[in-house]
């Protein structure tokens, strides 16, 4: 255990920490005593496995112990079974380091000389295995007829998966792999400047991968850009974790969108204090979770917002999925939609 890397030996047992889980709304867990008997007995126990590591215990703490860190060094080399989707996603993953011609396969798209670089991540993968109306592809093509219309004029780039489920999970041989085949990948590419859509791959390319590089998450480059709309649809913004606690991006996504006329109405928890879509890293998409979601789908109702908005595939998926299994009792009266994709089809509408 590293001692630098999750300041756990910081913690003086406030439990501020598990009093803020979110997941500690639905099942007993405890970030303060899992920190505890690692610190006092050096045992680890199998809690590690119930954390959404999405920061807000971290952003909370008064010692500045990194308890999602704490939790993923926990993790590695050990395993989960209460894997999505029975685990295919992570097995696509591992196959894409054992065959190395294996790409997402979106095919390469734009200008073939460009400087940019957009990587759409795994969104072929969710429109094969994620059972929703949503056509998860469309983000990568409205991502690039956003950038191209601000004069970004990218390139879509085939890469590998990014890894971040693999990091996550605590499978860091895998990760290692696919991130060495990627920066290859990148290096060769001749991009100074990559760009994704995706919350959790903007996260793992900037803090995870050693790029020479810059990489930035589409909303930034949005966030001040003039797309000519004036949508006048009220909106309500999901803070993704990754993009959100992890990164400190709250503002751009909004100013993306009040710029393209759009009126953003808050939920009762946003930005540092959002609540996670209740599904971390491939993992525990089960009842507690489903709680989580439901919880996040009636404050976004609350709000009389037209459509929610979010800035992770991951996020558009679980909830979606939440909110149609819910039809059958509980009907949310809004959409549910990808920042690109609202963006583009009010591009379309001009």
């Amino acid at each position: 255990m590293s001692i630098t890397s999750s300041n756990m030996q910081l913690c003086y047992q406030c439990g501020k920490c598990t009093a803020i889980c979110p997941v500690r709304r639905v099942i007993k867990t405890s970030p303060r005593n899992n920190i505890y008997q690692s610190n006092v007995y050096r045992t680890g126990s199998d809690d590690i496995w119930n954390c959404l590591t999405c920061n807000l215990c971290y952003d909370g703490c008064p010692q500045g112990v990194n308890y999602p860190e704490f939790v993923r060094e926990e993790r590695e080399g050990k395993q989960n079974g209460n894997l999505v989707h029975k685990g295919v996603f992570t097995a696509l993953s591992e196959l894409m380091v054992d065959l190395n011609k294996s790409r997402t396969s979106l095919k390469e798209a734009g200008n073939p000389d460009s400087k940019i670089g957009y990587y759409p991540g795994c969104l072929d993968f969710h429109n094969m295995f994620y059972n929703l109306d949503v056509d998860f592809r469309s983000i990568a093509d409205s991502s690039m007829k956003l950038l191209v219309k601000i004069g970004k004029d990218p390139k879509l780039l085939q890469m590998k998966c990014c890894g971040h489920d693999q990091l996550w999970q605590g499978d860091q041989e895998t990760f290692e792999k696919l991130k060495e085949q990627n920066i290859k990948l990148i290096k060769d590419s001749g991009i100074d400047t990559l760009v994704t859509s995706c919350a959790e791959c903007y996260r793992t390319l900037s803090q995870d991968y050693d790029l020479p590089i810059e990489v930035v998450h589409i909303s930034q480059l949005l966030n001040d850009a003039d797309l000519g709309l004036k949508s006048g649809t009220k909106v309500t913004y999901h803070d993704a974790c990754r993009l959100g606690r992890h990164m400190g991006e709250y503002e751009a996504p909004r100013n993306a969108l009040v710029a393209a006329g759009a009126q953003v109405s808050e939920m009762t928890h946003n930005k540092e204090n959002a609540w996670c879509c209740g599904v971390s890293s491939g993992m525990n998409c089960d009842d507690k979770s489903k709680a989580l979601r439901k919880t996040r789908l009636d404050e976004a109702a609350a709000t009389g917002a037209e459509v929610l908005i979010t800035s992770c595939p991951k996020c558009l998926a679980h909830l979606t999925c939440m909110k149609d299994e819910q039809e059958s009792v509980e009907h949310y009266d809004f959409e549910i939609k990808d920042m690109t994709v609202f963006l583009a089809e009010q591009l379309d509408g001009e």
